[in-house]
């Protein structure tokens, strides 16, 4: 197994960074959160359809295996430098997305089911399933990803799960000896880096102070996958969270009163992120020291709730 390495203060490449704006599969697969059944394209909802709504909601809200349907989404990144890639050399991907639906289930938690939509190596098009299981306030509590790693073909789901103090990761695969097991300590509320997901994004904003003059210490794990003889590598980074009050955006067509946070980690941009005031992810931008940087990050593109939410 390959150890975990703690930079407090060092940072990462810059490649590394835009692994942030890159969101998908557990391991880079995991984001391969880039992290490959093929699924058809969800059909939104339009305008002709609305008027229908108040007669078929009843039977959206309907509970399903003891699960009720609460919203359904998509995020997007949008990459207008480096040729639309994001991610870390070797992992990149475009045009990326994350479509799917957010269930309540009978404890009162959510689980988040969907599918990831990215091309990598570009042209050659990848749609991964997932699940995330989520608290009560979204914070996450485990993912799974339908995907394999990239240098053990025998591998998959992908799956994590984030511990009070430590991230367990597993490879899966048909041979359990030949699973990889990562189990990372962590004493600071932790998200993934890379690969990413936004639920893991924004739970992190949960369990900070909202207290613009007090930061809250944050570590970011980025989980590449450098070599067949160094399948999977995790790095720990440590950052700073701070809330920075309310604000008024537009996301997915909407009006949002969203709260704000920036995320600064040594020797990167600032990342501003805004959730909704159940602890959605709206979106998120790298914000660049030049003005005239092209426009990196990520936004909620697509939203519709089935109850109050």
């Amino acid at each position: 197994m390959p150890s975990s390495n703690r930079l407090l203060s060092t940072g990462l490449s810059m490649g590394s960074y835009r692994a942030l704006l890159s969101f998908g599969v557990l391991f880079s697969c995991l984001l391969g959160l880039v992290y490959g059944s093929v699924v058809g394209a969800r059909r939104e909802i339009g305008p002709e359809n609305r008027a229908r709504q108040p007669a078929t909601r009843a039977s959206f809200q309907k509970q399903r295996n003891g699960r009720t349907k609460v919203a359904e989404g998509e995020y997007a990144i949008h990459e207008q430098a480096n040729g639309g890639a994001v991610g870390p050399f070797g992992e990149e991907v475009y045009h990326f997305s994350e479509s799917w639906t957010l269930w309540r289930v009978e404890n009162g938690q959510y689980e988040a089911e969907g599918v990831r939509r990215f091309e990598s190596p570009k042209d050659e098009v990848h749609a991964n399933r997932f699940v995330v299981e989520l608290s009560r306030d979204l914070t996450v509590i485990r993912m799974k990803e339908f995907a394999k790693l990239m240098w053990r073909p025998d591998s998959g789901p992908l799956s994590c799960e984030f511990l009070v103090s430590e991230l367990h990761c597993s490879s899966g695969g048909s041979d359990p000896r030949r699973a990889i097991e990562l189990r990372t300590p962590l004493d600071e509320p932790y998200g993934l880096l890379w690969p990413i997901s936004p639920f893991s994004l924004s739970g992190i904003t949960r369990e900070v102070e909202r207290d613009p003059t007090r930061a809250t210490a944050v570590d970011l794990v980025t989980i590449e996958q450098p070599s067949v003889a160094n399948p999977v590598e995790p790095t720990i980074l440590g950052g700073s969270l701070r809330y920075l009050g309310k604000e008024d955006i537009e996301a997915a067509g909407q009006k949002w009163r969203a709260h704000k946070f920036s995320l600064k980690v040594a020797l990167h941009p600032e990342f501003l992120i805004w959730t909704s005031s159940n602890g959605l992810l709206l979106a998120l931008a790298v914000e660049h020291e030049h003005k005239n940087w092209p426009e990196e990050g990520m936004r909620l593109a697509r939203f519709e709730s089935f109850t109050e939410f």
